[in-house]
């Protein structure tokens, strides 16, 4: 209204009537859509309320959860679980196959390794480092191919990973380097096509137009980046055909690799030094060695 009361000019010809109204239909809108606007701001601060909220929730129960298995879990140069039902020990290169049926028990004692689970009684010792958890469909972060094997380091932590290794503190021969690894890394996992198709710097969607079998592989990739001393491996290549998953079998015992692995196949069987069979979900097990 202030602004058709202060317009100049002859409000008898039809061009100015003609501009007063659509400016008052722009002004219109404008204020409009500010008072929507107005509306959401409003809105999203009590959404922002709920959701921090809910995060200090989280981190209370995860800060109980850490309290009540301090004592339960201990640093060690070996994984073992001592306890009900199961007692097991797992010492470096003697690698443990989990078998047994769906419902048995697989995932929750993998659960209860990654830390997921809290230890209803007896007591883990675990490694301090060195450990490295690969689970059946892997995450697939926000990034570049280069991101999805170095995950979860950043470019400059993975860089500085192999200035370590080639005990260099020139960053673009590590730079170089990385890439290098990494393109090895992808061959030995019969990925590189990744690399010919997409490029390092390409940044799709990955859990969109990757299958479940190259998710896995690009889990092992990770896995083999890492190379950590235990690998604990939730049936992280039952997607991938057997020679695939005999494969990266091979390369994980040739780089030395303790894995503890869930699965049902029995093709990995010659892969480990344990088999521990969970007969069914209510606690019965067998453990016993394979003779490479």
């Amino acid at each position: 209204m202030l602004y058709a009361l202060e317009h100049k000019g002859d409000r008898a010809l039809t061009s100015t009537q003609g501009e007063l109204a659509h400016a008052l239909r722009f002004l219109a809108s404008v204020v409009s859509q500010s008072f929507i606007a107005f509306g959401d701001i409003l809105e999203l601060q009590k959404k922002f309320l709920e959701l921090s909220g809910g995060i200090n929730r989280v981190f209370e129960l995860e800060e109980v959860l850490q309290t009540s298995q301090r004592d339960a879990v201990m640093p060690s140069n070996s994984i073992k679980a001592i306890g009900y039902p199961i007692v097991l020990c797992c010492f470096s290169r003697q690698s443990l196959l989990v078998t047994g049926p769906n419902g048995s028990g697989k995932s929750s004692i993998f659960r209860v390794l990654r830390g997921l689970w809290p230890i209803a009684s007896g007591r883990l010792t675990m490694p301090s480092e060195g450990i490295f958890y690969v689970p059946q469909r892997p995450y697939t972060c926000l990034g570049t191919l280069r991101d999805q094997i170095i995950y979860p380091l950043s470019l400059e932590e993975a860089e500085l990973k192999m200035l370590s290794l080639y005990k260099s503190s020139d960053k673009s021969i590590a730079s170089g380097s990385l890439d290098d690894h990494l393109k090895t890394i992808l061959v030995n996992v019969r990925l590189v096509y990744l690399l010919e198709r997409e490029g390092w710097d390409a940044t799709p969607n990955w859990e969109d137009i990757l299958s479940l079998g190259e998710q896995q592989r690009l889990g092992m990739a990770r896995l083999f980046f890492h190379c950590p001393k235990f690998g604990i491996l939730d049936e992280c290549t039952n997607a991938t055909s057997v020679d695939v998953e005999e494969h990266l079998y091979k390369l994980a015992t040739s780089m030395g690799m303790t894995v503890i692995t869930s699965s049902q196949r029995p093709a990995l069987i010659p892969f480990h030094s344990l088999e521990l069979k969970l007969i069914d979900g209510e606690g019965k097990w067998e453990l016993c060695s394979i003779h490479q």
